[in-house]
């Protein structure tokens, strides 16, 4: 395993070294083998296990200080709490990853916390990157995660864990609002050569690269949030300093994939006005892009600022519609909006689960309404719809490979909360089965995996009012 150390060039103002504080009795009890295989990093390798379990430490590993805009209020110095980045890594493509721990101790930037992370949590965040991985969004992903039988404390006593994960960059909007808030101009400058040279080289001969880059930002951001939208997913903590500046999905707290469908749903306890629920979200993403853009109000005036922002709407729009298009079989878009709309009507009324009725949906067909005709309770609102729906599908292609493209896209497996919780405990017991068993149907949820029809359910009665919070 090579390490690279390109951010870590940048001095002091942008981090401080720090080191990964080792948990005791601490064990891999699971890595991401693909993924470990396409990074060159052999598991198998002692070396290799003591750099990234803490034993063996790295001089060039760091902790990056950053703002962000956290529930609509400004935090002028954040950072990284409890994680470090040990260096990058490339791929067989040559494309750089960051390799990053979260878990790792105490840094400056803890701010009273412990800077551990919890068993529960880590669970959350591999089952989640992955899932997301495998659904075509781009994000984090899990590499490896280690248990340990020290005591980190929380509202009660929890296993403490380490989370090795990796992204093609940590660097996030509050990067830049960091330095533009404190007057640190050199080095927003020095941060913005970084960004252009290593992830926006493309840009550098455009006659206004700086421009471009930011353009890209925000399409990326755009096609982000229009996926997270397609598949019922809500972040929950839509923070600037969560945001990447590549449009990957990152930093999973009290995350959800919705269930009854509702597009008012929060799935985070702790945003007790809503501001980050299911609906909010794509305003929420180009809220945070103004905020990224006012770091950038030295290099242009208002109205370039704003006619860069201009690009968000039509692209989210844009890759929603084909999104949905897609979810739903259709090649009309003169006819999605109306469609989703009385679609939502009752799939609101009935408490139609997001996935399940999509699901569905791909394998229905004209003469076999009953798939979805016996799931709700208003048949007569259904059928109605299906018959609007039949309207517009059935327009001569072949209806059987339009159900098998819809299978593609439709995925039967998600990370239910339920399912999630069930895994955490078994694997607080020291159970890991059912988590590889979840793992598993993840990492492949458009495959019927018929063994595995149960992790397709709706949630059981007791399970229909978990909550998570921002500890999660």
């Amino acid at each position: 395993m090579k390490l690279h150390h390109h951010f870590a060039q940048l001095g002091n103002e942008f981090c401080a070294h720090t080191r990964i504080q080792p948990l005791a009795e601490q064990r891999l009890v699971e890595y991401n083998k693909t993924l470990a295989s396409e990074l060159g990093i052999d598991f198998s390798d002692e070396k290799v296990q003591k750099i990234l379990s803490g034993q063996e430490p790295i001089d060039e590993s760091l902790s990056m200080v950053y703002a962000g805009h956290q529930f609509g209020g400004f935090s002028p110095r954040l950072g990284d709490g409890r994680g470090v980045l040990l260096g990058e890594v490339k791929d067989q493509h040559g494309v750089l990853h960051d390799l990053h721990v979260k878990g790792a101790g105490q840094t400056p930037f803890s701010r009273q916390g412990d800077g551990r992370a919890v068993l529960r949590s880590s669970i959350r965040e591999y089952l989640a990157s992955e899932a997301m991985y495998a659904l075509g969004i781009p994000t984090s992903r899990a590499l490896a995660l280690y248990d340990s039988k020290q005591a980190v404390y929380r509202e009660r006593p929890e296993s403490g864990a380490l989370l090795i994960r990796t992204a093609q960059s940590h660097v996030r909007f509050g990067h830049f609002e960091y330095f533009f808030a404190h007057k640190m101009y050199d080095q927003l400058q020095e941060l913005i050569d970084f960004t252009l040279d290593t992830y926006f080289s493309h840009h550098k001969d455009k006659p206004e690269p700086l421009k471009a880059m930011l353009i890209e930002v925000v399409q990326r951001t755009a096609r982000m949030i229009a996926k997270w939208q397609s598949v019922g997913f809500q972040h929950g903590v839509m923070n600037t300093d969560n945001f990447s500046i590549l449009g990957e999905t990152i930093d999973y707290g009290p995350f959800g994939f919705m269930e009854n469908f509702d597009d008012k749903w929060v799935c985070n306890h702790s945003d007790h006005e809503g501001r980050y629920a299911y609906y909010r979200q794509p305003g929420i993403g180009l809220w945070n892009l103004n905020c990224l853009m006012f770091a950038f109000s030295k290099h242009f005036s208002r109205d370039e600022l704003i006619e860069v922002l201009k690009h968000y709407e039509p692209t989210l729009q844009t890759h929603y519609d084909e999104l949905m298009m897609a979810k739903l079989g259709i090649a009309s878009t003169s006819e999605l909006e109306p469609m989703l709309e009385k679609l939502f009507v009752v799939l609101r009324k009935e408490h139609f689960d997001f996935t399940i009725f999509f699901r569905l949906l791909s394998q229905v067909d004209t003469d076999q309404p009953e798939l979805l005709m016996d799931e709700v309770v208003d048949r007569k609102a259904m059928a109605d719809w299906l018959d609007y729906y039949w309207s517009i599908r059935n327009d001569g292609r072949d209806q059987q490979a339009v159900s098998q493209q819809m299978q593609k896209v439709n995925p039967k497996f998600v990370l239910r909360n339920y399912l999630a919780h069930e895994v955490i405990e078994a694997a607080e017991s020291g159970n890991y089965l059912p988590f590889r068993q979840l793992l598993n149907v993840l990492n492949s949820p458009f495959e019927e995996h018929e063994e595995s029809n149960a992790l397709a359910m709706r949630a059981p009665d007791w399970a229909r009012h978990l909550e998570v919070s921002c500890s999660s």
